[in-house]
């Protein structure tokens, strides 16, 4: 065997898991999608450069201790929304999808709607886990259902709270099955 050749072999048999893969280390799956192409760790410049039309975020909101980095107007499912990107210490943590033509005033059509953004969920996800139904009888009214895949976990939540009426889906790493490794 060649010099050069059998010290390549020995440094590779050697190689700490540590290493990145381009020095010979492990190689690891991507991490987890969350939403259109974002995947969980991508840095603030990596999800501008995905999402075009995604602008940064100055003194963004905070959610569970993360910052929201970036944002953008879109559509989903014919509503218009805006994805707001949150970010912690290991990157994209929390796409948070904002549903903004949910109109006061039409709380039986916009419950049908917050039904219908359940069923396109379910199809992609299954049947949610938890799903908590509004009650007729409730002043304020609010439906919540929550999905988990090995990776992700995806919650829908309609709530009537005060004016105007809030559609939210938010998609999460699932620590529950991912550990605290991402």
């Amino acid at each position: 065997m060649d010099t050069p050749l059998l010290a390549l072999a020995v440094l590779a048999a050697w190689m700490p898991g540590w290493a990145p893969s381009w020095l010979g280390g492990p190689h690891r799956a991507p991490p987890p999608e969350i939403w259109h192409g974002a995947r969980f760790g991508m840095t603030p410049a990596q999800v501008l450069r995905l999402f075009p039309a995604a602008r940064p975020t100055v003194a963004g909101a905070s959610l569970a201790g993360d910052v929201e980095g970036a944002s953008m107007l879109t559509r989903v499912a014919d509503h218009d929304t805006v994805a707001r990107f949150f970010f912690g210490k290991k990157g994209l943590s929390t796409v948070e999808l904002d549903i903004v033509d949910i109109e006061t005033g039409r709380t039986a059509a916009n419950l049908l709607e917050a039904h219908e953004f359940g069923e396109l969920l379910a199809q992609k996800y299954g049947p949610a886990q938890v799903c908590a139904s509004p009650q007729p009888q409730a002043l304020v009214q609010s439906y919540r259902c929550r999905w988990t895949t090995d990776l992700v976990r995806v919650e829908l939540e309609y709530r009537e709270a005060a004016p105007p009426p809030t559609l939210t889906v938010v998609y999460r790493l699932n620590v529950d099955a991912a550990g605290s490794g991402l």
